[in-house]
This record gives structure tokens, C-alpha cells and sequence, in this order.
């Protein structure tokens, strides 16, 4: 349907929705990659791509053809080098509730039942742990897939019980390190490295399985238990938030919730 001309340019509804759709997603990727390298890097991405679509309307075809090769090429060296900016893209997309639902309904049938007894082995462990003065940091997923941090790790695909996950967190133990990853009622991996927060305005008492709990936060809808062994206190990650110093039956019910994805923030600071 046209809507008017310009000169010899005739404007549709169709041509509104394109530069609309344009536009709404240069601004999100603006939003994404403000004050980092990878911005600077997709605008010479975006003027050679000027450049390529003159040279083709000015029909040089020997520099289009280079041009045509270097672009080639450069769409498998942009998923490289964006790979950390496209994993963080798709984790906010699908955290949007539309999204959410889409992916629920698309990944049935459902999944085991959720029992508060598995997860009461999850904050016995943390008692043992916290009493001991040694450290933790537990990621119980979400809907997110998590599968890329999973695989950073050791992947064991063990039962979760109390003495195990005390096990494996003892400084004598050479799977202490790095991040446990609780999936579908199993300790799917552990020894994880988790993405750190570049947040700026953490308090210094925080230390780097603090930074590294906000980090994945920030970026997927998992929940994070933290185990200082500095100080002997237990913390919950949660939507990029941190909450210090929670009761043992605050945790066991932030679990619950979070697997039955009902949690908030709201719940948790009651």
C-alpha cells in the first residue's frame, strides 16, 4: 500500500515496517555493546558492508569480488568474535516471557516432579560446608540452557545427596574449584567456570564466587548459592541481584520455587 512519494521514491507500509524492524534492532545491538571493542568492530563491519553495496550499484566487479570473498569470510570470523555478545543476545531474548512460553510449550512433554527432599540434601550439605569454613557455589538451572557452562567442567551426572556435595567441596578435593551445576534433580557437572560480572559498583566484600554468581545472573534466569568461607555466610544470586546472609529455610525455598519457576526477588526479601 503506498503511503507517498519522495521525488521518484515511493514510501509503502512495507518499506515503514522494514526501516522500523532496522532500526529497532541496530538500537538493540547499540544497547548490548555499549563500551566495548565489539561495537567498534561491528561499525567497520557495517561501512564495509556501505561500501560493498555501492561498489555493486557502480558495478566494479573486480572489487566486488574481493569484497564478496572478505564478506564471505567475515560472517564466520563475526560469530567468532561475537560468540560472547550473541550468547548473552539470546539469553535475554529468552528470558522474555512470550519466548518463555513458546520454548515450554515447544520442549514438552514435562519434565520429573520437583521434591522438596532432594533439595533438603542440597541445604544440609550447605550447613556441613559453611560449618567447616570451607567455600561453595551451586547453580541450580532454570529454563535456560546452560549447556555451553556444563561443559566448561566435569560432567558426573551424579544423584544429589548431602555427603557428596560436601564431598566434592572440600579443599582436599581436586573438584572444589569452579562452580557445582544442579539440572533436572541431578549434580549434572562440576568444576564450571561461570562468566563474571563487570559490574562496577559490587562491594568489596565481595569476592570472585560472588562476582562469578552475579555474572550468570545477569545473563540467564539461574539461581546461584553461594558459600563464603571467608565470613561463614550463604548467599542467593538471583536476576542479577545478590541477597547476603539468607536462612538455611529461605534457600530450600528459593530452590523449590526457582524449579517451579515462581521465585522472585520479593519472595526472597520478605
Amino acid at each position: 500500500m503506498k503511503l507517498f512519494e519522495i521525488g521518484f521514491i515511493t514510501v509503502t507500509l512495507k518499506d515503514i515496517l522494514d526501516i522500523g524492524i532496522v532500526t529497532f534492532i541496530f538500537f538493540k545491538l547499540y544497547e548490548m555493546l555499549k563500551g566495548s571493542v565489539a561495537l567498534r568492530l561491528l561499525g567497520v563491519v557495517f561501512s564495509i558492508f556501505l561500501i560493498w553495496k555501492v561498489v555493486g550499484l557502480l558495478q566494479f566487479r573486480l572489487l566486488k569480488s574481493i569484497l564478496d570473498a572478505f564478506l564471505d569470510l567475515g560472517a564466520i570470523a563475526l560469530v567468532i568474535i561475537f560468540a560472547p555478545e550473541i550468547r548473552r543476545f539470546l539469553s535475554v531474548i529468552s528470558k522474555n516471557p512470550l519466548v518463555e512460553r513458546l520454548i515450554r510449550h515447544a520442549t514438552a512433554p514435562a519434565t520429573r516432579s520437583d521434591s522438596a527432599e532432594v533439595y533438603l540434601e542440597v541445604v544440609e550439605a550447605i550447613k556441613d560446608i559453611r560449618a567447616t569454613g570451607n567455600g561453595a557455589l551451586i547453580v541450580v538451572t532454570g529454563k535456560n540452557d546452560l549447556s555451553d557452562i556444563q561443559e566448561t567442567g566435569d560432567q558426573i551426572n551424579a544423584d544429589i545427596s548431602a555427603r557428596l556435595i560436601y564431598t566434592i567441596f572440600q579443599k582436599q578435593s581436586p573438584l572444589h574449584d569452579g562452580a557445582m551445576i544442579l539440572h533436572n534433580q541431578k549434580i549434572a557437572s562440576v568444576r564450571c567456570i561461570l562468566p563474571i560480572s563487570k559490574r562496577t559498583d559490587i562491594s568489596p566484600e565481595f569476592g570472585m564466587r560472588h562476582r562469578a554468581a552475579l555474572g550468570l545472573t545477569e545473563v540467564s534466569d539461574a539461581l546461584v548459592i553461594v558459600v563464603s568461607e571467608e565470613r561463614r555466610e550463604v548467599s542467593l544470586a538471583y536476576e542479577g541481584e545478590l541477597r547476603k546472609n539468607v536462612e538455611y529455610d529461605d534457600i530450600i525455598e528459593a530452590i523449590i520455587s526457582h524449579t517451579r519457576q515462581t521465585i522472585s526477588f520479593t519472595m526472597l526479601n520478605k
